[in-house]
Order: C-alpha cells, then sequence, then structure tokens
C-alpha cells in the first residue's frame, strides 16, 4: 500500500477527541466510516458524511487505516480484541493507530500480539485539547515502526499541527504520559496562584490580566484562566479523565524508579473531585477544593466574582 492509497479512514471512539478527528478527515477529504456504543455519536456526524458502522470489525473491513479515540485501555482492548472487534475484521498489513492515551506497557504488548497477526500497530496519543483538535492544532506522538509512521504520517499532518516519531513501540503513550503529568502540575500551581490571588483581594480582571502577560502565563491559563476565576468548569479535560491520566503517569514513574511526589498529592486532590462527584467537570474544578480549604465557599455555592470577556 503506498501513501497515496489511504483513502478510506475508520474512526472508532466519536467522543471529545474522536468527533474532531473524523471531522477533520472528512474535510480534507477521506472517505470516514465511524463507530462508537452511543449512536447519537455517530448519528451527529451522518450529516457531514460519515458513514457508519455497527462495529469496529465492520469499520475495519473496509479501510485503509483504523483510528482508535476510546477513553480507557479496557475500552482499547474491547474495541480491537473483543468479537467484533478490529482484529477480528483487519485483514493482513491493516494499521492501527491508538490515539488514546493508554498505559505503555499494555500497549507495546498487544502491539506484539497484533504484529503476529500481519496488523501493523501504532500508539499515536495526541496532545492538545478538544478545542485545540476542533481547530486542527493536535500535536501527534507515534511510538511503532518506523515504516508505518512514515505511511501514516501525511494523514495526520493534514488534520494536526505537528506529527512527531518517539521513537519504538510504547515510546508514544510514553511521551504522551509525560506531557500531561506537566500539564496537570501546571495546572496545579495555575489554581493555587489564582486562589491566593482572589483570597487576598486582587481584582479578578486585574490578576488575569497580570498573571498571562509575564513570566507565570501558560496556554492554560490563557484559554481557562477566565473560567477559572468566574467558577465555571466546562469539560474540555474532564475529571475522570484527569484521574485516569495521572494514574498512569505515576506507575510508569513507579516502573522506572522514578518519585514524583508533587505529582502523587495532586492526585489526591482529583480524587477528591471525583468522590465529590465532579468527573463531568473540566479538571480545574479542583479549584472548588482549595476555595473550600481558603474559606471561599459556603455551602457549595462558590463566592467568587465574574470577570468580563474581553
Amino acid at each position: 500500500m503506498s501513501l497515496m492509497e489511504i483513502k478510506k479512514i475508520s474512526v472508532i471512539g466519536l467522543g471529545l477527541m474522536g468527533t474532531p478527528i473524523a471531522t477533520l478527515l472528512m474535510k480534507a477529504g477521506y472517505q470516514v466510516t465511524g463507530f462508537d456504543i452511543l449512536k447519537k455519536q455517530v448519528s451527529n456526524l451522518v450529516p457531514l458524511g460519515l458513514k457508519t458502522a455497527n462495529s469496529p470489525k465492520e469499520a475495519a473491513k473496509d479501510s485503509d487505516l483504523v483510528i482508535l479515540s476510546l477513553p480507557n485501555w479496557n475500552a482499547v482492548l474491547e474495541a480491537v480484541e473483543g468479537k467484533d472487534g478490529v482484529a477480528a475484521g483487519a485483514r493482513e498489513g491493516q494499521m492501527v493507530v491508538d490515539t488514546s492515551t493508554s498505559p505503555p506497557w499494555e500497549s507495546r504488548a498487544l502491539g506484539e500480539k497484533l504484529a503476529r497477526k500481519k496488523i501493523d500497530w501504532m500508539d499515536v496519543p495526541i496532545s492538545g485539547s478538544s478545542a485545540q483538535a476542533r481547530m486542527g492544532n493536535m500535536v501527534f506522538m507515534a511510538g511503532g515502526k518506523r515504516s508505518v509512521f512514515e505511511r501514516i504520517k501525511p494523514v495526520l499532518d493534514r488534520i494536526g499541527k505537528k506529527t512527531v516519531y518517539a521513537g519504538k513501540m510504547g515510546d508514544g503513550a510514553t511521551l504522551k504520559l509525560v506531557i500531561n503529568h506537566t500539564l496537570y502540575l501546571n495546572q496545579a500551581a495555575a489554581i493555587e496562584g489564582l486562589v491566593l490571588g482572589m483570597k487576598a483581594g486582587l481584582k479578578p480582571d486585574v490578576l488575569f490580566d497580570v498573571i498571562t502577560s509575564g513570566a507565570a502565563s501558560s496556554d492554560l491559563l490563557v484559554s481557562r484562566g477566565r473560567d477559572m476565576l468566574s467558577g465555571i468548569f466546562s469539560p474540555k479535560g474532564p475529571v475522570v479523565i484527569a484521574n485516569k491520566d495521572l494514574a498512569l503517569s505515576l506507575e510508569t514513574a513507579k516502573r522506572w524508579g522514578v518519585v514524583l511526589p508533587v505529582g502523587a498529592l495532586y492526585q489526591q486532590l482529583l480524587l477528591k473531585a471525583h468522590y465529590n462527584g465532579w468527573d463531568r467537570e473540566d479538571a480545574t474544578a479542583v479549584m472548588k477544593i482549595y476555595k473550600e480549604m481558603a474559606g471561599m465557599v459556603r455551602k457549595g455555592k462558590q463566592t467568587s466574582p465574574r470577570i468580563k470577556k474581553k
């Protein structure tokens, strides 16, 4: 199969990231087939030209490339190895790309198993929020055979801003966990700074303007700082995903003999957010816990003022 022959692509999982991936692929001219266990996720894209499949197996049968975008490793395993999974419908030489945030050791083991069936597996997770994905500002990091990477890179380049070869199978997944770990600690620092400023009586507009203009600025503060100061936690990266991702980075660290105490502490706050029932809120909802500890919230009602939108 030459590079130019990748015309039919299946996307398994049409959630926060899978939907923009499928949409961008269709806009780029590819014939896209989609599957999701939630039928509404599929039907939403049919008017844009999405073909539908009743199972991952059916989706894989007529595709040059299969892309997975799933919430956790169990979902990946079911989509690939289940009775009606991708492996059951894939042909020899089929390329399967996992964009999910997956355990590197599990991804590597599955890839080796699929290789015995002549199926080419690559872990190609994404750096970027769902909002960035919709704008085509994703960064793909690939782990697996270089030859397979060269075949899929032109496709990924058309829907993202950067595609990087990380190395052997599992290296893409590892790189994603490193990035996520750093992101969540950046998130923790942003929350602590904002809560301190609010508690000390700084005007939210001034606080946001200066903190996003100076040395402490970050993409997180620029994109979510206003909402955080206003107590708005619409899910761009929900608590349930943050808990899963941070647990994976900490498990990876344990396997390599690396101690990450700050990450372990922040995981406890994310777990508290989970037990508070905030799984569907953005992970920055941890800020509510800080505000409770600072005496800024009474009976679950936040006292933070909303700041002006510019």
